[in-house]
Protein backbone atom coordinates (compact mmCIF):
# COMPACT_ATOMS: atom_id res chain seq x y z
CA UNK A 1 0.00 0.00 0.00
CA UNK A 2 1.33 3.31 -0.95
CA UNK A 3 2.33 5.54 1.87
CA UNK A 4 0.06 8.33 2.75
CA UNK A 5 1.28 11.46 1.19
CA UNK A 6 2.31 14.03 3.67
CA UNK A 7 2.06 17.69 3.16
CA UNK A 8 -0.64 20.23 2.76
CA UNK A 9 -2.86 17.82 0.76
CA UNK A 10 -2.53 14.80 3.03
CA UNK A 11 -5.61 12.67 3.84
CA UNK A 12 -8.11 14.33 6.17
CA UNK A 13 -6.73 17.77 5.65
CA UNK A 14 -8.24 20.32 3.30
CA UNK A 15 -6.48 23.37 2.05
CA UNK A 16 -7.18 26.37 4.23
CA UNK A 17 -9.58 28.75 2.56
CA UNK A 18 -8.92 32.47 2.86
CA UNK A 19 -11.08 33.92 5.61
CA UNK A 20 -11.23 37.32 3.99
CA UNK A 21 -11.01 37.20 0.22
CA UNK A 22 -8.98 40.03 -1.15
CA UNK A 23 -11.82 41.09 -3.42
CA UNK A 24 -14.23 41.52 -0.44
CA UNK A 25 -14.84 45.29 -0.33
CA UNK A 26 -15.78 45.17 3.34
CA UNK A 27 -12.55 43.48 4.40
CA UNK A 28 -10.27 45.24 1.98
CA UNK A 29 -9.69 47.90 4.61
CA UNK A 30 -8.75 45.27 7.20
CA UNK A 31 -7.08 46.79 10.25
CA UNK A 32 -3.64 45.59 11.28
CA UNK A 33 -3.43 42.26 13.04
CA UNK A 34 -6.25 39.77 13.55
CA UNK A 35 -8.70 42.25 15.10
CA UNK A 36 -12.30 41.78 13.99
CA UNK A 37 -13.05 44.54 11.52
CA UNK A 38 -15.72 47.17 12.40
CA UNK A 39 -18.56 46.95 9.90
CA UNK A 40 -20.76 50.10 10.11
CA UNK A 41 -22.99 49.20 7.13
CA UNK A 42 -23.99 45.84 8.62
CA UNK A 43 -24.66 47.15 12.15
CA UNK A 44 -26.64 50.20 10.99
CA UNK A 45 -28.75 47.97 8.75
CA UNK A 46 -29.73 45.77 11.69
CA UNK A 47 -30.61 48.79 13.85
CA UNK A 48 -32.64 50.34 11.06
CA UNK A 49 -34.69 47.18 10.47
CA UNK A 50 -35.39 46.81 14.19
CA UNK A 51 -36.53 50.42 14.55
CA UNK A 52 -38.74 50.28 11.46
CA UNK A 53 -40.27 47.02 12.65
CA UNK A 54 -41.27 48.42 16.05
CA UNK A 55 -42.57 51.63 14.50
CA UNK A 56 -44.83 49.84 12.01
CA UNK A 57 -45.99 47.02 14.27
CA UNK A 58 -48.49 49.20 16.17
CA UNK A 59 -50.23 50.36 12.99
CA UNK A 60 -50.19 46.81 11.60
CA UNK A 61 -51.82 45.43 14.76
CA UNK A 62 -54.55 48.09 14.63
CA UNK A 63 -55.32 47.31 10.99
CA UNK A 64 -55.13 43.53 11.47
CA UNK A 65 -57.90 43.40 14.10
CA UNK A 66 -60.46 45.35 12.08
CA UNK A 67 -63.62 44.46 14.01
CA UNK A 68 -62.22 45.23 17.45
CA UNK A 69 -60.57 48.39 16.16
CA UNK A 70 -63.81 49.55 14.52
CA UNK A 71 -65.82 48.98 17.71
CA UNK A 72 -63.23 50.79 19.84
CA UNK A 73 -63.01 53.69 17.39
CA UNK A 74 -66.80 53.97 17.27
CA UNK A 75 -67.07 53.99 21.08
CA UNK A 76 -64.54 56.83 21.37
CA UNK A 77 -66.25 58.64 18.48
CA UNK A 78 -69.66 58.46 20.16
CA UNK A 79 -68.17 59.90 23.34
CA UNK A 80 -66.55 62.80 21.46
CA UNK A 81 -69.69 63.50 19.40
CA UNK A 82 -71.93 63.27 22.47
CA UNK A 83 -69.89 65.83 24.41
CA UNK A 84 -69.74 68.22 21.45
CA UNK A 85 -73.45 67.93 20.65
CA UNK A 86 -74.79 68.16 24.21
CA UNK A 87 -72.64 71.16 25.05
CA UNK A 88 -73.50 72.59 21.64
CA UNK A 89 -77.22 72.24 22.39
CA UNK A 90 -76.85 73.99 25.74
CA UNK A 91 -74.76 76.82 24.30
CA UNK A 92 -76.97 77.02 21.23
CA UNK A 93 -80.13 77.36 23.30
CA UNK A 94 -78.67 80.18 25.39
CA UNK A 95 -77.19 81.84 22.32
CA UNK A 96 -80.49 81.61 20.47
CA UNK A 97 -82.39 83.22 23.36
CA UNK A 98 -79.83 86.03 23.61
CA UNK A 99 -79.72 86.63 19.85
CA UNK A 100 -83.50 86.79 19.45
CA UNK A 101 -83.74 89.10 22.46
CA UNK A 102 -81.11 91.42 20.99
CA UNK A 103 -82.92 91.47 17.64
CA UNK A 104 -86.07 92.91 19.22
CA UNK A 105 -84.46 96.35 19.34
CA UNK A 106 -84.68 97.12 23.07
CA UNK A 107 -81.69 98.46 25.01
CA UNK A 108 -82.29 97.14 28.55
CA UNK A 109 -83.92 94.03 30.02
CA UNK A 110 -85.72 94.66 33.33
CA UNK A 111 -86.48 91.61 35.52
CA UNK A 112 -87.54 90.94 39.11
CA UNK A 113 -84.92 90.10 41.77
CA UNK A 114 -83.37 86.62 41.46
CA UNK A 115 -84.95 86.12 38.04
CA UNK A 116 -83.37 83.80 35.50
CA UNK A 117 -82.03 85.14 32.22
CA UNK A 118 -83.33 81.92 30.69
CA UNK A 119 -86.68 83.52 30.00
CA UNK A 120 -88.60 80.26 29.87
CA UNK A 121 -88.04 79.95 33.62
CA UNK A 122 -89.52 83.40 34.36
CA UNK A 123 -93.08 83.59 35.69
CA UNK A 124 -95.56 86.46 35.78
CA UNK A 125 -94.65 88.23 39.03
CA UNK A 126 -94.15 91.92 38.20
CA UNK A 127 -97.09 94.35 38.48
CA UNK A 128 -97.92 96.41 35.42
CA UNK A 129 -97.46 99.57 37.53
CA UNK A 130 -93.74 99.20 36.83
CA UNK A 131 -94.35 100.60 33.34
CA UNK A 132 -95.16 104.08 34.67
CA UNK A 133 -92.36 103.93 37.27
CA UNK A 134 -89.76 102.96 34.68
CA UNK A 135 -90.84 105.75 32.34
CA UNK A 136 -89.98 108.26 35.06
CA UNK A 137 -86.26 107.43 34.76
CA UNK A 138 -84.35 109.91 32.63
CA UNK A 139 -83.38 108.46 29.25
CA UNK A 140 -86.29 106.00 28.92
CA UNK A 141 -88.33 106.52 25.76
CA UNK A 142 -90.50 103.38 25.70
CA UNK A 143 -91.37 100.39 27.88
CA UNK A 144 -93.21 97.24 26.84
CA UNK A 145 -94.31 94.43 29.19
CA UNK A 146 -93.86 90.77 28.26
CA UNK A 147 -95.47 87.80 29.95
CA UNK A 148 -93.43 84.71 29.15
CA UNK A 149 -95.18 81.35 29.27
CA UNK A 150 -93.74 77.95 28.40
CA UNK A 151 -96.03 76.00 26.07
CA UNK A 152 -95.30 72.31 26.52
CA UNK A 153 -97.40 70.91 23.66
CA UNK A 154 -98.61 72.09 20.28
CA UNK A 155 -101.11 69.93 18.38
CA UNK A 156 -100.46 67.07 20.80
CA UNK A 157 -96.68 67.05 20.27
CA UNK A 158 -94.07 68.05 22.87
CA UNK A 159 -92.48 71.33 21.79
CA UNK A 160 -91.38 73.41 24.85
CA UNK A 161 -91.92 76.76 23.10
CA UNK A 162 -91.73 80.19 24.74
CA UNK A 163 -94.99 82.08 24.28
CA UNK A 164 -94.56 85.85 24.50
CA UNK A 165 -97.74 87.61 25.56
CA UNK A 166 -97.19 91.23 24.51
CA UNK A 167 -98.82 94.62 24.33
CA UNK A 168 -98.46 94.91 20.57
CA UNK A 169 -98.62 98.73 20.17
CA UNK A 170 -95.72 99.38 22.58
CA UNK A 171 -93.84 96.29 21.38
CA UNK A 172 -94.11 97.53 17.79
CA UNK A 173 -92.71 100.95 18.75
CA UNK A 174 -89.59 99.25 20.13
CA UNK A 175 -89.16 96.48 17.55
CA UNK A 176 -90.69 98.02 14.45
CA UNK A 177 -93.50 95.45 14.48
CA UNK A 178 -93.73 91.94 13.05
CA UNK A 179 -92.07 91.14 9.73
CA UNK A 180 -95.10 89.25 8.49
CA UNK A 181 -94.90 86.81 5.61
CA UNK A 182 -98.58 85.92 5.87
CA UNK A 183 -101.66 87.11 7.76
CA UNK A 184 -102.00 90.03 10.15
CA UNK A 185 -100.61 91.12 13.55
CA UNK A 186 -102.32 90.63 16.91
CA UNK A 187 -105.57 92.58 16.78
CA UNK A 188 -108.44 90.30 17.83
CA UNK A 189 -109.04 88.41 21.09
CA UNK A 190 -107.13 85.12 21.25
CA UNK A 191 -105.06 85.85 18.18
CA UNK A 192 -101.71 84.14 17.74
CA UNK A 193 -98.66 85.01 15.65
CA UNK A 194 -96.07 82.30 15.02
CA UNK A 195 -92.59 82.52 13.51
CA UNK A 196 -91.69 80.72 10.29
CA UNK A 197 -89.56 78.04 12.00
CA UNK A 198 -92.33 76.94 14.36
CA UNK A 199 -94.97 77.17 11.63
CA UNK A 200 -92.92 74.84 9.44
CA UNK A 201 -92.29 72.44 12.32
CA UNK A 202 -95.98 72.23 13.25
CA UNK A 203 -97.37 72.53 9.69
CA UNK A 204 -99.78 75.24 10.85
CA UNK A 205 -101.36 77.77 8.51
CA UNK A 206 -103.06 81.10 9.03
CA UNK A 207 -106.60 80.50 10.28
CA UNK A 208 -105.79 77.22 12.08
CA UNK A 209 -107.08 76.83 15.63
CA UNK A 210 -104.74 75.92 18.48
CA UNK A 211 -106.17 74.72 21.83
CA UNK A 212 -104.03 76.28 24.55
CA UNK A 213 -104.48 77.44 28.16
CA UNK A 214 -108.07 76.13 28.14
CA UNK A 215 -108.96 78.44 25.24
CA UNK A 216 -109.14 78.19 21.47
CA UNK A 217 -106.52 80.48 19.91
CA UNK A 218 -106.50 81.32 16.20
CA UNK A 219 -103.29 81.69 14.17
CA UNK A 220 -103.63 85.20 12.73
CA UNK A 221 -100.19 85.64 11.16
CA UNK A 222 -96.75 84.17 10.49
CA UNK A 223 -93.66 86.34 11.03
CA UNK A 224 -90.04 85.82 10.04
CA UNK A 225 -87.99 84.04 12.69
CA UNK A 226 -85.07 85.65 14.47
CA UNK A 227 -86.50 88.11 17.00
CA UNK A 228 -88.38 87.75 20.29
CA UNK A 229 -90.34 84.60 20.94
CA UNK A 230 -91.46 81.89 18.57
CA UNK A 231 -95.11 82.31 19.49
CA UNK A 232 -96.99 85.52 20.35
CA UNK A 233 -100.36 86.29 21.88
CA UNK A 234 -102.07 89.37 23.27
CA UNK A 235 -101.01 90.19 26.82
CA UNK A 236 -104.53 90.55 28.22
CA UNK A 237 -105.64 87.20 26.75
CA UNK A 238 -102.85 85.23 28.43
CA UNK A 239 -103.17 87.16 31.70
CA UNK A 240 -106.83 86.21 31.80
CA UNK A 241 -106.15 82.58 30.79
CA UNK A 242 -103.58 81.91 33.53
CA UNK A 243 -105.27 84.06 36.18
CA UNK A 244 -102.61 86.74 36.62
CA UNK A 245 -104.25 90.05 35.70
CA UNK A 246 -101.97 93.09 35.54
CA UNK A 247 -98.79 90.98 35.82
CA UNK A 248 -95.78 90.57 33.52
CA UNK A 249 -92.59 88.48 33.50
CA UNK A 250 -90.18 91.22 32.42
CA UNK A 251 -90.02 94.58 30.67
CA UNK A 252 -88.12 95.62 27.56
CA UNK A 253 -86.88 99.21 27.70
CA UNK A 254 -85.88 101.50 24.86
CA UNK A 255 -83.50 104.39 25.55
CA UNK A 256 -82.55 107.48 23.62
CA UNK A 257 -79.49 105.74 22.17
CA UNK A 258 -78.08 102.22 22.18
CA UNK A 259 -74.71 103.75 23.09
CA UNK A 260 -76.21 104.93 26.39
CA UNK A 261 -77.57 101.51 27.39
CA UNK A 262 -75.00 101.03 30.18
CA UNK A 263 -75.71 104.49 31.57
CA UNK A 264 -79.46 103.85 31.43
CA UNK A 265 -79.02 100.48 33.18
CA UNK A 266 -77.09 102.16 36.01
CA UNK A 267 -79.80 104.81 36.40
CA UNK A 268 -82.48 102.13 36.58
CA UNK A 269 -80.42 100.14 39.09
CA UNK A 270 -80.21 103.17 41.37
CA UNK A 271 -83.97 103.54 41.44
CA UNK A 272 -84.91 99.85 41.50
CA UNK A 273 -82.32 98.36 43.83
CA UNK A 274 -82.19 94.57 43.91
CA UNK A 275 -83.84 94.10 40.52
CA UNK A 276 -82.00 92.35 37.71
CA UNK A 277 -81.30 95.00 35.08
CA UNK A 278 -79.15 93.97 32.12
CA UNK A 279 -78.11 95.86 28.98
CA UNK A 280 -79.35 93.78 26.06
CA UNK A 281 -75.89 93.75 24.45
CA UNK A 282 -74.51 91.92 27.52
CA UNK A 283 -77.28 89.34 27.86
CA UNK A 284 -75.36 86.55 26.10
CA UNK A 285 -72.23 86.95 28.25
CA UNK A 286 -74.24 87.27 31.47
CA UNK A 287 -76.20 84.14 30.59
CA UNK A 288 -73.03 82.11 30.11
CA UNK A 289 -71.41 83.46 33.29
CA UNK A 290 -74.44 82.97 35.53
CA UNK A 291 -75.68 79.64 34.22
CA UNK A 292 -74.43 77.64 37.22
CA UNK A 293 -76.38 74.57 36.20
CA UNK A 294 -74.85 74.71 32.74
CA UNK A 295 -71.32 74.79 34.16
CA UNK A 296 -72.08 71.76 36.34
CA UNK A 297 -73.57 70.02 33.32
CA UNK A 298 -70.38 70.62 31.32
CA UNK A 299 -68.22 69.36 34.19
CA UNK A 300 -70.30 66.19 34.43
CA UNK A 301 -69.95 65.66 30.68
CA UNK A 302 -66.17 66.04 30.76
CA UNK A 303 -65.87 63.52 33.59
CA UNK A 304 -68.14 61.08 31.79
CA UNK A 305 -66.11 61.47 28.59
CA UNK A 306 -62.87 60.53 30.35
CA UNK A 307 -64.49 57.51 32.02
CA UNK A 308 -66.00 56.23 28.75
CA UNK A 309 -62.79 56.45 26.73
CA UNK A 310 -60.81 55.03 29.69
CA UNK A 311 -63.02 51.95 29.96
CA UNK A 312 -63.28 51.40 26.20
CA UNK A 313 -59.54 51.45 25.62
CA UNK A 314 -58.78 49.53 28.83
CA UNK A 315 -61.09 46.68 27.81
CA UNK A 316 -59.96 46.64 24.17
CA UNK A 317 -56.24 46.71 24.92
CA UNK A 318 -56.44 44.25 27.83
CA UNK A 319 -58.22 41.73 25.62
CA UNK A 320 -55.69 42.35 22.87
CA UNK A 321 -52.77 41.74 25.24
CA UNK A 322 -54.22 38.39 26.33
CA UNK A 323 -54.67 37.32 22.71
CA UNK A 324 -51.15 38.40 21.76
CA UNK A 325 -49.29 36.81 24.66
CA UNK A 326 -47.12 34.64 22.37
CA UNK A 327 -46.41 37.58 20.08
CA UNK A 328 -45.24 39.67 23.02
CA UNK A 329 -43.12 36.74 24.21
CA UNK A 330 -41.42 36.60 20.81
CA UNK A 331 -40.75 40.35 20.94
CA UNK A 332 -39.19 40.00 24.38
CA UNK A 333 -37.18 36.96 23.26
CA UNK A 334 -35.61 38.77 20.31
CA UNK A 335 -34.54 41.63 22.53
CA UNK A 336 -37.43 44.09 22.79
CA UNK A 337 -37.15 45.92 26.09
CA UNK A 338 -40.02 46.50 28.51
CA UNK A 339 -40.08 50.13 27.44
CA UNK A 340 -40.51 49.12 23.80
CA UNK A 341 -43.46 46.89 24.67
CA UNK A 342 -45.10 49.68 26.70
CA UNK A 343 -44.51 52.07 23.83
CA UNK A 344 -46.07 49.61 21.39
CA UNK A 345 -49.31 49.30 23.40
CA UNK A 346 -49.60 53.04 24.03
CA UNK A 347 -49.05 53.87 20.36
CA UNK A 348 -51.79 51.41 19.38
CA UNK A 349 -54.14 53.05 21.89
CA UNK A 350 -53.26 56.50 20.62
CA UNK A 351 -54.02 55.48 17.03
CA UNK A 352 -57.41 54.09 18.07
CA UNK A 353 -58.27 57.24 20.05
CA UNK A 354 -57.06 59.52 17.26
CA UNK A 355 -59.26 57.73 14.74
CA UNK A 356 -62.15 57.92 17.22
CA UNK A 357 -61.66 61.68 17.61
CA UNK A 358 -61.74 62.24 13.85
CA UNK A 359 -64.86 60.11 13.41
CA UNK A 360 -66.46 61.78 16.46
CA UNK A 361 -65.99 65.28 15.05
CA UNK A 362 -67.49 64.11 11.74
CA UNK A 363 -70.48 62.63 13.63
CA UNK A 364 -70.95 65.87 15.58
CA UNK A 365 -70.93 67.92 12.39
CA UNK A 366 -73.44 65.53 10.84
CA UNK A 367 -75.63 65.89 13.94
CA UNK A 368 -75.35 69.68 13.73
CA UNK A 369 -76.67 69.47 10.19
CA UNK A 370 -79.27 66.73 10.66
CA UNK A 371 -80.89 67.29 14.07
CA UNK A 372 -82.36 70.74 13.31
CA UNK A 373 -84.03 69.21 10.26
CA UNK A 374 -85.80 66.73 12.51
CA UNK A 375 -86.33 69.24 15.35
CA UNK A 376 -86.53 72.67 13.66
CA UNK A 377 -86.60 74.67 16.90
CA UNK A 378 -83.37 73.06 18.12
CA UNK A 379 -80.27 75.26 18.04
CA UNK A 380 -76.78 73.69 18.16
CA UNK A 381 -73.62 75.76 18.48
CA UNK A 382 -70.48 73.68 17.85
CA UNK A 383 -67.37 75.53 18.95
CA UNK A 384 -63.71 74.84 18.23
CA UNK A 385 -63.02 75.14 21.95
CA UNK A 386 -65.27 72.22 22.82
CA UNK A 387 -64.10 70.21 19.82
CA UNK A 388 -60.58 70.52 21.23
CA UNK A 389 -61.74 69.73 24.78
CA UNK A 390 -63.73 66.66 23.71
CA UNK A 391 -60.82 65.43 21.57
CA UNK A 392 -58.31 65.93 24.37
CA UNK A 393 -60.56 64.12 26.84
CA UNK A 394 -61.02 61.18 24.47
CA UNK A 395 -57.29 60.80 23.86
CA UNK A 396 -56.33 61.37 27.50
CA UNK A 397 -58.87 58.84 28.77
CA UNK A 398 -57.70 56.31 26.18
CA UNK A 399 -54.04 56.71 27.07
CA UNK A 400 -54.84 56.32 30.76
CA UNK A 401 -56.82 53.20 29.94
CA UNK A 402 -53.86 51.73 28.03
CA UNK A 403 -51.39 52.04 30.92
CA UNK A 404 -52.42 48.89 32.80
CA UNK A 405 -52.46 46.62 29.70
CA UNK A 406 -49.12 48.13 28.63
CA UNK A 407 -47.48 47.44 31.99
CA UNK A 408 -48.97 43.95 32.08
CA UNK A 409 -47.53 43.20 28.64
CA UNK A 410 -44.11 44.59 29.57
CA UNK A 411 -43.87 42.43 32.69
CA UNK A 412 -44.57 39.16 30.89
CA UNK A 413 -41.94 36.47 31.28
CA UNK A 414 -40.73 35.62 27.75
CA UNK A 415 -40.48 31.86 28.45
CA UNK A 416 -43.99 31.62 29.91
CA UNK A 417 -45.38 33.83 27.14
CA UNK A 418 -43.90 31.57 24.44
CA UNK A 419 -45.51 28.52 26.08
CA UNK A 420 -48.92 30.24 26.31
CA UNK A 421 -51.70 28.47 24.41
Amino acid sequence: MAAVEEGPHRLGHHPRQPVRPPDDPVHAAKPPGDQFPWNPPMISSVVRVNTDFMANLAAANVMHRKTRTAVSVLAVAVEVAMVMLLVGMANGTLGDIAERLQNVGADVLFQPPDASLILGATSAVMPMQYVDLIKQVDGVTEVTPVLNWLVAKIKGESRAVNLWAIDYPTYARISGGFDLVEGRPLSQPYDLVMDTVLAEATAMRVGDMLPMLNHEFRLAGITRAGAGGRLYARLEDVQDAIGTPDKASFFLIKGRSANEADKLARALQEKFKGHKITPIAQVSKVMQDNAVGLQQFKQALTGMAVVISFLVVLLAMYTTIIERTREIGILRAIGASQGKVVQLVIVESFLICLAGVVVGIILAMAGRWGLPRVFPTLSIDLSREWALIASSLGIAGGLLGSLYPALKAARMDPVQALNFE
